[in-house]
């Protein structure tokens, strides 16, 4: 029996486990100790009798239960698609698990918890550089920053897998504006990372399409801005985008990548809100709306303009078939990081810097790349020693919502989904509370009870709210 494992899969020790996910079909599983150890060994090329042998001996097995038990685990890898056949045998192999998107979704909680608790990053944003085609009105980025080479990308890569990271998403700025980005993917999914990849399209050919379903590449997220040429390319500052933006999900489609489009809710581009949605799923694409316009890296607010106003607000938390889409962070009370806290104050503000963080271009490590915290530098410390003894992660992950002076005594707190990154960028206080989610929590509440308030009373109760804080 000659077994290949899928080129699409990616793996990663987490505690005694091993957990594999196939960006082909979205199909992922921890599997137990020994498991593990058969899945660790067929990767090294062991055949089906060198696995029964090594099953016997490990256990005192008789040599027909090993075979049975080692059939078992390859056939559950096989209808997982993890691994494929080069003979007949493939013909006997049949498809015993389901792909019930939920339980896929379970076992990842169940592992991010995990990782929680050990502190493995398993997911890292790896911002790869800040140069881009595109002008975006909103875009909260520094331009002049300097980015990291192809060999110190690989030397972190090598350094993240040994702490147990499995998904890396690469970002820029565009990511695809690196002459070296394929050969990153390639190095990425040589090392089993599972790759998510954050672009706005414009730099997506056939060529490129191709190379990334031959590797582990999970989705790609793509930025849409509008319905229509003229709301899209003011939005950029790139004639032609919207053209570009859209042959490059063809591409990706074609090879049967899966895409995701995140759409920035703006007062420049709500009206098409609706044209967005029926457009993205026309092209058999996931849609993510946010109405969260962050202020840009560098403090400068400005971007606060652009913010979709009260009542628009309103209308999208009304909407509940789009603002479920909404992937960003969740409200205390459904989040579910927190649901077993009888009490909330006793939860940590946010589990970034616990089982995930972010890498700038320049090597710094950041408890995710909205939260402007640095942790360490990559250029002077490996990572292992910044993620395991940075004096900024022990405070961090020391810290309880009933250290918030202001947030942690609100009557709305299990309601809000307070961001300390939001709350740092706006006001300058890793501790203090984010006007932002103040005020989505305000409107979000005079929905619950009725959302008959005009834009002025919500935005009354708003400012009673901060007055709380």
């Amino acid at each position: 029996m000659n077994i290949v494992i899928n080129s699409r899969v990616g793996w990663r020790r987490i505690g005694d486990g091993v957990v594999v996910f196939n960006c082909e079909n979205q199909k992922i599983v921890i599997w137990n100790e020994v498991a593990s150890r058969l899945w660790e060994m067929l990767y090294k090329g062991f055949d089906f009798n060198a696995l029964t042998s090594w099953l016997s001996c490990e256990y005192s097995l008789n040599l027909k239960k090993a075979r049975k038990d080692v059939f078992n685990f390859i056939h559950e890898a096989a209808s997982m698609d993890f691994i494929g056949f080069n003979n007949d045998y493939v013909d006997k192999v049949e498809s015993e698990i389901s792909g019930n998107s939920k339980d896929g979704e379970n076992v990842l909680l169940a592992i991010e918890m995990e990782a929680i608790k050990n502190l493995i990053p398993f997911a890292i944003t790896f911002e790869t550089t800040h140069t881009c085609n595109e002008r975006c009105i909103h875009c909260y980025m520094d331009r002049n920053i300097s980015a990291l080479s192809f060999q110190e990308i690989k030397r972190i890569l090598e350094k993240i897998a040994l702490e147990g990271c499995l998904f890396v998403s690469f970002t820029g700025g565009e990511f695809l504006t690196r002459k070296d980005s394929v050969e990153i993917i390639e190095c990425a999914s040589g090392m089993n990372f599972v790759i998510d990849i954050l672009s706005n399209g414009t730099l997506i050919n056939q060529d490129i399409a191709k190379t990334f379903v031959k590797h582990s590449v999970r989705r790609v997220q793509i930025s849409l801005y509008g319905a229509t040429k003229k709301t899209h390319d003011s939005i950029t500052s790139l004639p032609g985008s919207f053209e570009k933006t859209l042959k490059g999900i063809e591409y990706l489609k074609k090879e049967g990548i899966k895409v995701e489009i995140a759409f920035p809710l703006m007062n420049v581009n709500f009206k098409e809100r609706y044209l967005v949605k029926d457009l993205v799923e026309s092209m058999e694409c996931l849609l993510s709306p946010s109405h969260i316009i962050t202020a840009r890296n560098n403090g400068s607010k400005d971007t606060f303009s652009l913010r979709i106003n009260d009542r628009q607000l309103l209308d999208f938390l009304k909407d509940k078939k789009l603002s479920k889409l909404y992937a960003g962070r969740k409200p205390f009370q459904t989040h579910q990081f927190y649901f077993g806290f009888a009490d909330l104050n006793d939860a940590a503000p946010c589990y970034s810097g616990f089982n995930s963080c972010a890498i700038t271009p320049s090597g710094k490590v950041l408890p995710c790349n909205q939260l402007l915290y640095e942790t360490g530098d990559l250029k002077m410390e490996n990572f292992s020693t910044i993620w395991r003894s940075s004096p900024q992660f022990k405070y961090l992950r020391s810290l309880t919502i009933r250290d918030l002076p202001k947030c942690s005594g609100c009557e709305l707190l299990k309601f809000c989904a307070r961001c300390p990154g939001l709350a740092m960028l706006e006001g300058g206080d890793l501790l203090g509370p984010s006007p932002e989610n103040c005020r989505v929590t305000c409107v979000d509440i005079s929905l619950k009870k009725g959302g008959k308030q005009d834009g002025k009373n919500i935005r009354s109760a708003t400012r009673q709210d901060e007055r709380r804080h």
